[in-house]
């Protein structure tokens, strides 16, 4: 796709350093080295954080029988249902965090590839290796890389559908479009608001008066809106909160860490207002609308959504969107370390003050990198509360957990031991839900009779009561105050 660039080139082959530089300079060899090298990172600590409450939930889902997951699935997360299908073969070899979280790592991976390609195609090798680094600085790329959820997989098809589009835009050729087609088709099986992806490219094909490939983008959208009018009822697909525009903005920014964000998003901004196009083909101001509606559209289109009609707003939905701050960052990086042959003196100082910048802003993020790669990482520590349990539980003891947000976590690490729910009615599956139905407080008396203790797991915000007839002994804090447990016995 397009004529390819070399940030260094050489003219000969020589043994050692020089063949392996010309290797990567080149554009297989530069996918190769992004590739394995993005995917040991993600590969890093893989299973090292506890269990968040999104994966629990694809572990759950992932666990349920054919018939129960069909009940479920045509009630809630019916688009990720090809992931949870996935999953329900992928854990028949393990229940690992790291095994559940290994398609992530691979999805991460693409992601970071298919954004060296577009990167190497719009402008340059060296602005591709660039475009790597910032990606894999990321707090919000390494997070997803490690969770078992589809986001980025949303990443990796969006970045990649949006290269095949923009080389189409400059040549037309029938594979190329039946690939396109094929990866929007797959985009809201990751995830459905990616598929707003297909509206940037709606944009971009009108900016450049291409009806053909504007009709193609449509054709694109297609699957996307089929999927969106089936899972439109079901509330558990979106967030359920509508923040302020700051409170969103700091939402999008603090996803990646803000350390990361806002010298990325500064350097994206000065490298659109002073945008030189480069790669395959002429290239002018339309890809300034191509990185500006695929950035900054995407989340304030959900936000005004949110804000009018109903919540659908949640910074990890934007993953798949950082790419368009990340490039066009690198490209103006690498227009700087290229320099001006004409003013040496002043090509000299900017090279010295952009690595300057890069240094400081690696050192910056290996406490976050560090720190998502911990016991405690990102998520709440479920498999502490799991653990005080396991260490102090009787024969008799019950587990009160009506939500499933902080119960699914907790039941992850406690799926190799039988723990009673007699509060609830009946099995949450059988009821086409995550939640199981709560039996009626006039008969919460007679269910616990055999028990002369209970577990109560709740949120702080909507603590559960204790059941009449107990009395609370000890209670824990799980971290960033998500969950709250309770140990209650017979008083």
């Amino acid at each position: 796709m397009g004529r390819p660039k070399y940030w260094v080139s050489f003219t000969m082959n020589t043994e050692g350093g020089l063949v392996v530089c010309d290797f990567m300079s080149r554009r297989r060899g530069q996918f190769v080295v992004v590739g394995v090298f993005s995917l040991l990172l993600a590969l890093t600590g893989i299973g090292a954080s506890d269990i968040g409450g999104d994966e629990a939930v694809s572990w759950w889902s992932s666990q349920l029988s054919w018939p129960d997951f069909v009940r479920v699935m045509s009630q809630q997360d019916m688009n990720f249902a090809p992931y949870y299908a996935f999953l329900h073969l992928w854990t028949n070899a393990s229940t690992e965090l790291w095994w559940m979280r290994l398609p992530s790592a691979v999805g991460a991976a693409v992601a970071a590839v298919a954004l060296t390609g577009l990167t190497r195609y719009l402008f340059n090798a060296g602005a591709a290796w660039l475009a790597a680094m910032l990606t894999v600085l990321s707090l919000s790329w390494i997070a997803f890389a490690q969770e078992a959820r589809p986001y980025s997989w949303a990443a990796a098809i969006a970045t990649l559908a949006t290269w095949v589009f923009v080389a189409l835009c400059d040549r037309v050729r029938p594979r190329p479009v039946a690939f396109y087609l094929l990866l929007m088709a797959l985009l809201p099986l990751a995830h459905l608001f990616a598929v707003m992806v297909g509206g940037v490219h709606l944009l971009f094909a009108l900016v450049r008066r291409d009806r053909g490939m504007a009709v193609l983008s449509l054709v694109g959208i297609v699957p996307g809106l089929i999927i969106g009018v089936l899972v439109s009822t079901q509330v558990k697909q979106v967030s359920q909160t509508v923040p302020t525009a700051l409170g969103a903005v700091q939402d999008v920014a603090g996803m990646s860490s803000l350390t990361w964000y806002m010298p990325v998003a500064l350097l994206a901004l000065a490298g659109l207002v002073a945008y030189r196009g480069g790669g395959g083909g002429p290239r002018n101001w339309t890809d300034v609308v191509l990185f500006a509606s695929w950035w900054i559209f995407p989340p304030v289109l959900l936000w005004a959504l949110s804000v009018t009609i109903t919540p659908v707003f949640a910074a990890r939905y934007f993953l798949w969107t950082t790419p368009a701050m990340i490039i066009p960052a690198a490209a103006l990086l690498e227009r700087i370390i290229r320099g001006m042959p004409t003013k040496p003196i002043a090509t000299t100082a900017a090279r010295a003050v952009v690595f300057l910048v890069i240094a400081g802003l690696m050192v910056a993020m290996i406490p976050k990198q560090i720190q998502v790669r911990s016991a405690s990482g990102h998520f709440w520590q479920a498999g502490q509360m799991a653990e005080t349990i396991l260490q102090a539980r009787g024969t008799s003891d019950a587990l009160i957990a009506p939500e499933y947000g902080v119960r699914l976590p907790v039941e992850y690490h406690l799926r190799s031991v039988e723990l009673p729910q007699p509060l609830a009615a009946g099995a949450a599956r059988d009821d086409g839900r995550y939640d199981p139905p709560a039996v009626p407080v006039a008969e919460e008396r007679a269910r616990l009779a055999d028990y002369s203790r209970v577990w109560v797991l709740s949120t702080p915000g909507k603590p559960h009561r204790v059941p009449s007839g107990f009395c609370e002994q000890q209670s824990w804090t799980g971290g960033s105050q998500v969950a709250v447990l309770t140990l209650a016995a017979r008083c």
